[in-house]
């Protein structure tokens, strides 16, 4: 199989790389990244020494260009991990990066002969309930995005959909609760926590601290769209959680503790609408369908995480520059 990677360069397409490369070694991979904000190059490591890798430095929104490298590449399927905007809020982003990018991406797809696409959209999309709300979110759900990123990522996800419905491309649709893991942008909660412990400065956490999030350690969430490559059935959503809720507070106190620092002091943000939300989904779907089951425990996740990014100092003082 040959796989391009739209956005590869970022926290989830890397380890995606390094999970394919693991787990299918002798599939080829094509790494497509514009390596704006996200992106880095760094996150590749030893991809690069492999004969079945190849980096194209690209935008996805320059869709002239991309559909050059798809006729020349010819690939089985093109995931779309390319995103904007989520931390900066700022609409121009999350609408050239998550829609208008989505959109000439897969029409290069369609025009290029393509057979198989991909989007990595994300749980946000649906938004959140407030805490002590027994409803869940399935995959039949209507979105009702609480951020301009996620309102960018719901209205790319519905493109796909109607494009799979119009064209001759099968598309499937992954939406995943909060990741964590190695090589995440230093500004999420996770790894900015790990890095303010170690400086021993505040942090600035949403709301109150209460706020609750699954959390789905982002090799799991590779393995999840791996069932979905394999076996996910075309124009079907995916809601990908691991149970792993925890409030921030929570999860900074976690992160504190096995730093051995005393906890970092946490420094609300207001946040507009009702306080204390729960950010979760319902992932019966592709545990019943696909098998997919999380194999990666909150307590051994976050060990991996944070010796991650004490062994790599000068990769998260880099991104932070």
């Amino acid at each position: 199989m040959k796989i391009l990677a739209a956005g590869g360069a970022g926290f989830v397409g890397s380890n995606f790389i390094h999970y394919w490369r693991k787990h299918h070694p002798w599939d080829t991979l094509v790494c497509v990244d514009a390596l704006k904000r996200r992106g880095n190059l760094r996150n590749l490591g030893e991809a690069f020494e492999s004969p079945n890798f190849a980096f194209i430095e690209a935008d996805i929104t320059d869709q002239p260009t991309i559909e050059s490298i798809l006729k020349v590449e010819k690939p089985d399927v093109v995931i779309n991990f390319a995103a904007a905007g989520r931390e900066s809020g700022r609409a121009d982003l999350c609408l050239e990066t998550n829609v208008t990018g989505t959109v000439r991406l897969l029409e290069a797809c369609v025009n290029s002969g393509v057979p198989r696409f991909h989007q990595v959209s994300t749980a946000d999309v649906y938004g959140a309930i407030s805490l002590g709300d027994d409803h869940q979110i399935y995959e039949t759900e209507a979105p009702r995005p609480g951020s301009v990123y996620a309102a960018s990522k719901a209205a790319a996800d519905a493109f796909v959909l109607a494009c799979g419905s119009e064209k001759a491309i099968a598309v499937t649709i992954s939406r995943c609760t909060a990741n964590y893991g190695p090589s995440q942008t230093p500004n999420a909660l996770i790894p900015e926590t790990i890095i303010h412990a170690l400086h021993n400065q505040d942090i600035d956490a949403p709301g109150t601290g209460q706020n609750v999030r699954d959390w789905t350690f982002v090799e799991d969430h590779c393995r999840a769209i791996d069932r979905i490559l394999f076996n996910g059935e075309p124009g079907e959503i995916y809601n990908v959680a691991s149970g792993a809720e925890r409030s921030d507070i929570e999860t900074v106190q976690t992160l504190c503790d096995a730093l051995g620092k005393s906890a970092v002091q946490l420094e609300n943000v207001p946040l507009p609408g009702p306080k204390d939300k729960l950010f979760t989904v319902n992932a019966d779907k592709i545990h019943d369908e696909l098998n997919w089951t999380p194999r990666t425990t909150w307590s051994s996740g976050i060990k991996t995480t944070y010796e991650w990014y004490l062994h790599h100092m000068d990769w998260w003082d880099d991104q932070k520059k």
